[in-house]
C-alpha cells in the first residue's frame, strides 16, 4: 500500500512525501487521531519509504525491501504493540538497545509504536532517554488516539502529526470502489464518525436497525413526545448498549433532518441521504415548519459537537433535554 491508497489525510501525507523528497527526516514522529483514520498504516508507508529501493517519497510495493517489511519479516522495520494491553519497559528496552546500531539490510531502522498512550510509567521514561539522545540511523514512530495521554516530554520532542477523521465523501466513495450500494455506502459513513476502517468492518444489519431505531425516536420528537420518555424508550430498543449507539443514533437523526428541509424547500430526490424513508419523511415534513427543522437540526449537531469534544452522555442528554423541551413549549 502506497500513500496515494490512504484515504483522507491528504495534508499528512505531503508533508511525509515532501519530508522524504528533501531529506529532512525527523527523528521522531507522533501521529495522533481518532481511531480508525490510517495512523498505523501511514506509520508503515513511511517505515517502507525510508528503505525502498526504487522511490525517493513513497513506498514501491515491488522491490525486496517493501515486499520484506509487507511480509513482517524486514529486521529493521519494527513495530511495538501493547502485550496485555500494556507496554512494558522490556519491550522500549528493546528499542534503545537497538536504535544506535546501523541497520541490518536496509538504509534505515525505523521502529513503531503503536497505541502509545499504553507505555507505562517505567516504559515513557525508558523512552523519553531516547529521544533525548536521538540515534542517527533510526526514526521512531508514535501512534495514539489521545495526544494528552502522552507524556509532555515525549509529545515535545516529537513531530507531531494530526490525523482527522475521514470525511463521509471520501468512505463512501471508498465503499462505493468495494462494491456496496451507493445508498449503503452513504448510510454507514454517517455512523462511523470518520472511520474508515469502521466502516469497511461495518454490519449492514447492524446499521438499519440504528437507522430504524434513530427513525423512531426522530418520529416521536416531531409529534411532541416528551424528551426524557423517548430516550427511555429508545434506550430499551437497543441490541448494543445505549451509550455504543446513541451517537450514530444523532447522525441518522440528523441526516432525516436535512432530508426534511431539502423537501420543504422543493429539492431534487438526489440530494436526500435516506431516499428510501422519503414517504415516511413526507409525513413528518407536513408536521414541521422550516424553522422549527432547522432549529431541531441545531439542537442535533450541538449534541454531536459535544460528543466530539467527549463530552459525558448524560450532560448530551441534559442538554437535548432542555433545548427540547423549550421547543415543546412552544
Amino acid at each position: 500500500m502506497p500513500f496515494d491508497d490512504i484515504v483522507g489525510n491528504a495534508r499528512v501525507k505531503n508533508i511525509l512525501r515532501k519530508s522524504l523528497l528533501r531529506g529532512r527526516l525527523p527523528g521522531s514522529l507522533l501521529f495522533y487521531g481518532p481511531k480508525g483514520v490510517g495512523k498505523s498504516e501511514m506509520a508503515l508507508i513511511f517505515a517502507k519509504a525510508l528503505n525502498c529501493l526504487q522511490k525517493e517519497d513513497d513506498s514501491c510495493e515491488r522491490c525486496s525491501l517493501c515486499v520484506a517489511v509487507n511480509k513482517n519479516i524486514f529486521p529493521d522495520v519494527i513495530r511495538i504493540n501493547a502485550e496485555k494491553d500494556i507496554i512494558k519497559i522490556d519491550q522500549i528496552r528493546l528499542i534503545r538497545k537497538a536504535a544506535y546500531l546501523k541497520p541490518m539490510t536496509g538504509k534505515k531502522r525505523v521502529f513503531i509504536i503503536e497505541e502509545a498512550e499504553k507505555m507505562n510509567d517505567e516504559a515513557s521514561n525508558s523512552l523519553l532517554k531516547v529521544l533525548e539522545e536521538p540515534p542517527m540511523f533510526s526514526h521512531i514512530i508514535l501512534t495514539t488516539d489521545n495526544f494528552f495521554s502522552i507524556l509532555p516530554t515525549i509529545r515535545s520532542r516529537c513531530q507531531t502529526l494530526k490525523f482527522a477523521p475521514v470525511s463521509r465523501s471520501d468512505i463512501r466513495n471508498a465503499l462505493i470502489e468495494k462494491g456496496i450500494e451507493e445508498g449503503r455506502a452513504k448510510t454507514i459513513s454517517l455512523l462511523v464518525r470518520g472511520s474508515l476502517k469502521q466502516a469497511l468492518d461495518f454490519d449492514w444489519d447492524e446499521a438499519e436497525d440504528v437507522r430504524k431505531n434513530a427513525f423512531n425516536m426522530f418520529s416521536s420528537f416531531v409529534k411532541g413526545g416528551k424528551t426524557a420518555n423517548i430516550f427511555k424508550k429508545y434506550s430499551r430498543m437497543q441490541k448494543k448498549s445505549f451509550e455504543e449507539n446513541f451517537n450514530p443514533a444523532l447522525e441518522m437523526i440528523s441526516s432525516f433532518c436535512r432530508d426534511v428541509i431539502v423537501m420543504k424547500l422543493g429539492g431534487s430526490d438526489r440530494f436526500l441521504i435516506n431516499l428510501d424513508y422519503k414517504n415516511k419523511l413526507s409525513k413528518l415534513e407536513k408536521i414541521m415548519g422550516l424553522k422549527e427543522t432547522i432549529d431541531f437540526l441545531e439542537v442535533i449537531e450541538e449534541s454531536l459537537h459535544l460528543f466530539k469534544r467527549n463530552a459525558h452522555r448524560k450532560a448530551i442528554m441534559n442538554y437535548m433535554t432542555i433545548n427540547l423541551m423549550e421547543r415543546e413549549n412552544v
